[in-house]
């Protein structure tokens, strides 16, 4: 019994510990659409992929996407990353249509671009469809 309890407790703390860091700090899953696309436009003008990444779906065509994003936007003159960094979310409109979508017009106090963020919730959690969102403004290269 006494050697069954030496391995469960380790087993168990770096289970316990593995599980706690799976995602960034200050993370959790967001209670309706609105809060989703505010908290992925967020993290992507602080350059936390990491977090962004939580609100993209696991499937080839956005993650696909999401990846040229970031690869676009870590050649990008660190003036403008600051900027971003520093900018406020700027809303311009908010569609919900039905109780599983919504579209959120946006743009951002540096460069004021209008923008269209499209949250789905798919299995009762709100996902970014950025193939969706950013399809029309990423550079061809």
């Amino acid at each position: 019994m006494r050697s069954y309890i030496k391995f469960f407790i380790p087993f168990f703390l770096l289970t316990a510990a593995f599980l706690s860091c799976s995602h960034p700090a200050g993370y959790q899953k967001p209670d309706d659409g609105l809060d989703a696309g505010r908290e992925f436009i967020r993290a992507v003008l602080d350059g936390d992929y990491e977090k962004a990444g939580l609100y993209i779906p696991e499937n080839e065509e956005d993650r696909l996407f999401f990846d040229r994003y970031k690869t676009y936007m870590r050649k990008q003159p660190s003036a403008e990353l600051s900027g971003l960094k520093s900018a406020s979310i700027i809303v311009n409109k908010v569609e919900p249509t039905g109780d599983s979508l919504i579209l959120i017009n946006y743009a951002n106090s540096f460069s004021q671009k209008p923008m269209d963020v499209k949250v789905v919730k798919k299995d009762g959690e709100w996902w970014v469809d950025f193939k969706y969102t950013f399809s029309g403004n990423l550079p061809n290269d």
